[in-house]
């Protein structure tokens, strides 16, 4: 592998280039790179020319990946839960952009599926709705949590793939197939909430756990460890607060500094300030020319024309006197 300059912006709105190595590539929208310096592992999302050219739309996704990412690193701070990828940088004007993230963990949930011993299920119930309760408290929901965005290490999850996610109370677009998206996202009615993903993290447990693949709502009556979730697929569904202390876990927000930082924060406002000039399409209207139409004032009469009705009156009454005489 040859070393490559690769120059972004860091979520700080910083300009910095590294030296970095490229594995072999596996897929197109994605490949691992090794700082030459550090010796660290990341992760380069992008979108290839030859890709780009004929789905417009996957520009929209990479930008929302790295607007998204932006988003936590503002909310969560330093104390960057293990169960979110991080953003590390992005480049979105070239011409095949990219985004920056810290290395994955973990393989997919489907290597395990069936295979997880009774703690091991605990943990990953725990840590995956450790994964929702962060993003709701962050506001956003994720809408594409299914078995191939939920990475497992034997210790905790790592939730991948932000490209798709929106903000709470958002209009729900369709999206999703079942049984891991929710019925109503699938349906697109409504807002997007967190129960979106409550829904979605129940189905990947569940096939997890289980090994089992469901059409529709599964029945948890033969899986005591999935009781915890037994409500998540109802039309009430609890919140992800309330799920993690049915299996005992603390609010990982309480551990969460809720002060902003300040500079990640200009970071992101410029970024979305330079998203929103680049989708600028049509002008401002030329303002509205107000005109102004001139009442023609009234012209002072003449001494005379004053008194010609009088004079044509006395005039009759002459006429009148000489006829009748």
């Amino acid at each position: 592998m040859e070393p490559e300059p690769l120059t972004f912006f860091t979520p700080d709105g910083d300009r910095v280039t590294w030296e970095v190595e490229a594995e072999p590539d596996h897929d197109p929208f994605e490949r691992r790179l090794t700082l030459v310096v550090q010796g660290a592992k990341i992760v380069q999302r992008r979108v290839p020319r030859a890709e780009g050219r004929d789905r417009d739309h996957l520009y929209e996704l990479l930008e929302n990946e790295a607007r998204m990412g932006a988003r936590l690193l503002t909310r969560l701070r330093r104390a960057y839960p293990v169960e979110l990828p991080r953003l590390m940088g992005y480049s979105l004007d070239e011409e095949e952009p990219f985004v920056l993230l810290s290395d994955y963990r973990g393989e997919p949930v489907t290597r395990f599926a069936g295979a997880l011993l009774i703690a091991e299920q605990r943990a990953l119930q725990a840590s995956l709705f450790r994964a929702v309760r962060i993003l709701s408290a962050c506001d956003i929901v994720h809408r594409r949590i299914d078995p191939g965005t939920v990475r497992w290490d034997g210790t905790a999850v790592q939730l991948t793939d932000l490209s798709h996610a929106t903000l709470a109370g958002s209009r729900r677009l369709r999206l999703g197939e079942a049984p891991y998206a929710a019925p109503e996202q699938r349906a697109g009615t409504g807002r997007a909430a967190t129960a979106d993903d409550l829904w979605s993290a129940g189905m990947v447990i569940y096939r997890t756990v289980t090994g089992r693949e469901v059409a529709d709502r599964p029945d948890l009556s033969a899986a005591p460890a999935l009781q915890p979730i037994h409500d998540v697929f109802s039309g009430q569904p609890p919140s992800a607060l309330e799920v993690l202390d049915r299996l005992r876990e603390p609010d990982p927000m309480r551990s969460i500094p809720a002060e902003p930082d300040l500079r990640l924060e200009e970071g992101r406002v410029a970024f979305d300030r330079a998203h929103e000039a680049k989708r600028e399409t049509e002008a401002e209207p030329p303002p509205a020319v107000t005109r102004i139409e001139q009442v023609p004032q009234e012209q002072p009469r003449k001494w005379w024309a004053r008194w010609l009705p009088l004079a044509v009156l006395a005039a009759l009454v002459v006429v009148v006197w000489m006829v009748i005489r």
